[in-house]
């Protein structure tokens, strides 16, 4: 099995602070900008911490 290398990183999550890669799975908030990893989306059921906004997954 091979993997991508890990070597760009395109931010950190919003909420925790893990750092989030190009190949990783990344929720974005289209009206306030926050960036969010898959296990923050899906603790936060995947709206925005307004409660209003859907998470877009990029």
């Amino acid at each position: 099995m091979v993997y991508p290398p890990k070597t760009l990183m395109v931010g950190r999550c919003s909420r925790c602070g893990k750092r989030i890669y190009a190949f990783d799975d990344r929720y974005i908030c289209k009206k306030w900008g926050y960036v969010f990893c898959d296990v923050c989306a899906r603790k936060l059921q995947y709206k925005c911490p307004d409660g209003y906004t859907p998470l877009e997954l990029v």
